[in-house]
């Protein structure tokens, strides 16, 4: 990503108005590429804001002392159909910017699982796992990327709710056997615009009628991590940490993210641009674990334009769990398989049972916060 430079020239005044004209016209081009929030070029401009956190209106939740196990959270549930059911993937939207924004999202902490990934100019797009919990309201549904692709067989078969994408993307979602389509094109009844919402930021889908849809025989998903019991600790590597700051490769729309660790409901809370992020019920977006996972990014085969993350293979790693940070590697062999989480020395990562957000920045983008 590079920029060039002009020298400067003397512009004939006969020319004024027609330079007038098309600055104006780049300008309406990038409120549009703004409000798709998906074909925003690179930029190299960063902006540093200050991290603020808050520990009100923080949903926390009870388990209950017995019943299944979810496999994506390592928790009790009380109801066993919730567990025996597939896990549902739904790209949701993410851009934040002065101008524009997608926030607040509606789901964010009925998730099991998250994933955030680089798309164009730098803008994150999150990939909510719901599976134990009723989620109800879901958006703002947005398209998908090769990445996802590759980054989702690792639970198995999985609901996918998604509102398309370019042809190439759209024919790979619907070849991948462990994608079901449950987008706005193949369930368009369960979706709908929000009112008082700018589109495309508006798209939001009902997550019960998508589980309706599901195929009379679908497994649920494959656990992806190992979680600590009581009066285990994570790793004997572990140090305590206050959380994590993230950037994504600068740009006029990609937004910074902090996790902190707060030891009142022994949770991780979530910050974008410097503010509490929070989701539409009000509450701070919070996790019980954030795993980082250094991550490369080539160029998507599908559109040449669009990063695309390598999720199978390995790289550096950051696992914040229980007001700690264990350093170490990620490992993932195949596209059908989880990642193995190990310390330096060798051992496995346990994360506290709960939530997990994974983040998958570039390398560089990542500062632990003692």
């Amino acid at each position: 990503m590079t920029q060039s430079e002009r020298a400067p020239q003397r512009l004939d005044p006969r020319l004024i108005g027609g330079v007038a004209v098309a600055l104006l016209i780049l300008a309406g081009g990038l409120v549009f590429a703004l409000s798709r929030g998906e074909d925003d070029e690179p930029v190299t401009t960063t902006t540093t804001r200050p991290v603020t956190t808050t520990t009100e209106e923080v949903t926390t939740t009870s388990e209950p002392a017995t019943g299944p196990i979810a496999p994506l959270t390592g928790l009790h549930v009380a109801d066993p159909a919730l567990v025996n059911r597939p896990a549902l993937a739904a790209k949701i939207d993410n851009l934040d910017t002065g101008r524009e924004s997608a926030l607040p999202q509606a789901g964010l902490n009925r998730t099991d699982l998250v994933f955030e990934e680089v798309v164009e100019g730098n803008i994150t797009r999150l990939v909510g796992v719901f599976h134990s919990k009723a989620p109800g309201r879901i958006g703002p549904i947005r398209s998908a990327r090769t990445t996802d692709i590759y980054l989702l067989p690792q639970l198995g078969q999985v609901l996918f709710a998604w509102s398309g994408g370019n042809d190439g993307v759209v024919g790979e979602v619907r070849r991948s056997p462990f994608l079901i389509d449950v987008g706005h094109d193949a369930a368009s009844a369960s979706y709908s615009r929000q009112p008082g919402r700018r589109a495309p930021h508006n798209l939001f889908v009902e997550a019960d009628q998508l589980w309706a849809r599901r195929p009379e025989v679908v497994a649920p998903p494959r656990a992806l991590f190992s979680y600590r019991g009581d009066g285990q600790t994570s790793s004997p590597e572990a140090t305590p940490a206050s959380g994590v700051d993230i950037t994504w490769g600068g740009g006029s729309a990609s937004s910074p993210v902090g996790w902190r660790w707060d030891p009142g409901t022994k949770l991780y809370l979530r910050t974008q641009n410097g503010r509490p992020h929070h989701d539409a019920d009000g509450s701070q977006v919070s996790a019980s674990n954030v795993v980082v996972m250094i991550t490369e990014y080539g160029r998507s085969a599908a559109d040449t334009r669009s990063p695309e993350a390598h999720t199978v293979g390995e790289g550096e790693l950051f696992v914040f769990t229980d007001g700690k940070v264990v350093w170490g590697r990620w490992s993932r062999p195949a596209q059908d398989q989880p990642a193995t989480l190990t310390d330096n020395a060798g051992n496995p990562i346990l994360l506290t049972p709960g939530n997990t957000w994974v983040e998958l920045p570039r390398q560089g983008g990542v500062t632990t916060v003692p």
